[in-house]
């Protein structure tokens, strides 16, 4: 293993930056993996930055929607000010506990919040946007020798109070990250073997592809995909930085999200949302241009996911909405292409999408995804 010396002698080397979310840190077993993966770059004389989400699931003491439980125990319209505060929490748990965790395996290690870690946002409280990132703490901890752990998921807007950055927001924190210091590359640990060609836990046939390129992730994820989130992605545009999202409990090397066009080749995968609520308007609406997270069907009818936020939402386009039906338990599946889509099969219990010329996309009820997500895999892919 290299010294505390020879780590620093490295700190000319352009920084991998490794992102473990909940489930890769769970408990004594998952974050021994995570140690694993960590303690092989460093001992390979690699500058290290670590992102890590809230440790867990629901459920989990220390998990975002345990904690936000707490609130909602107590009663509905949670502040979003307040909501983000404690969204933030896990976050912040997870780098102490895993800075530690480092350290006292030999690996000398800095925490950071968001705040520390230089991340600036917009005020959009649950979904903030990035608006820039001052990585200079980081570099000097780098510079001294130090693997920086950084809470996912959160910065600050010019005032100094938290945001977070919506679901999948410690992805967009290392990509964003991993753009500010101009990374290696990014590694997106997760419990799944890099990106499938369709849901592994509900298509038995599906398979893990080797290398996708940005632009249709970008699709896949826009269209629910939910391995690396579209921010995330975006995120890589700017600096071509390479992601890879592999899995936390093995060595394989999972999947090459690629910027070069010349490594293109035909690639089908789907995708798909769930817990959705399905909102019909009086009136004609332009919501997606006003609240985060709408998924336009037509011009008066629109999808928001069912969760902590809806009601924010939904008071948010109540004034431009008229009188609005709502119902629950929708889902829409997509097949994305990476060259123009051919003729679409009708299915006779879901409607049949307006979507670009490279994907089909399909509006249905959730208790239909199963069959629907098997029937496309057999017949496209």
């Amino acid at each position: 293993m290299q010294t505390f010396f020879e780590l620093k002698m490295a700190k000319n080397l352009a920084p991998i930056v490794m992102k473990f979310g909940g489930t890769s840190l769970r408990d004594e077993s998952c974050r021994e993996n995570a140690l694993n993966h960590v303690k092989k770059y460093a001992e390979a004389g690699e500058r290290v930055v670590v992102v890590v989400s809230a440790m867990g699931r629901k459920g989990e003491p220390y998990s975002t929607d345990t904690l936000v439980n707490l609130l909602k125990e107590v009663g509905p319209s949670i502040c979003p000010r307040e909501l983000d505060l404690v969204m933030s929490v896990g976050e912040s748990i997870s780098s102490a506990f895993f800075t530690h965790l480092l350290s006292q395996n030999g690996l000398p290690a800095i925490s950071f919040n968001g705040r520390q870690a230089g991340i600036l946002t917009d005020d959009n409280a649950g979904n903030a946007e990035i608006l820039e990132i001052n990585p200079e703490r980081i570099i000097e901890a780098l510079d001294e020798g130090y693997i920086a752990v950084v809470a996912g998921f959160q910065g600050v807007n010019d005032r100094g109070d938290i945001r977070t950055l919506g679901r999948g927001g410690s992805d967009t924190s290392a990509v964003a990250l991993a753009a500010a210091l101009d990374a290696e590359k990014v590694e997106i640990f997760s419990d799944v073997d890099g990106i499938a060609n369709c849901d592994p836990r509900l298509v038995s046939g599906s398979r893990y592809l080797a290398s996708i390129s940005v632009d249709q992730m970008l699709d896949m994820a826009d269209e629910g995909s939910r391995v690396i989130h579209p921010r995330a992605i975006k995120a890589s545009l700017k600096t071509n930085t390479p992601i890879v999202a592999r899995n936390t409990f093995s060595d394989l090397p999972g999947t090459i999200i690629y910027h070069d066009k010349s490594l293109d080749k035909e690639r089908v995968a789907i995708a798909h949302r769930e817990s959705m609520v399905l909102v019909e308007c009086e009136y004609n609406h332009d919501a997606e241009s006003r609240v985060d997270g709408v998924v336009n069907i037509d011009s008066k009818r629109l999808l928001l996911k069912d969760d902590v936020y809806l009601s924010g939402k939904l008071s948010e386009l109540e004034g431009n909405l008229g009188f609005y039906k709502l119902s629950r338990n929708w889902a829409t599946v997509s097949v994305v292409f990476n060259f123009n889509a051919p003729e679409a099969s009708k299915l006779d219990y879901a409607e049949l999408l307006d979507s670009s010329k490279n994907i089909i996309s399909y509006l249905l009820k959730e208790p239909r995804v199963r069959e629907t997500l098997n029937f496309l895999h057999a017949k496209y892919t």
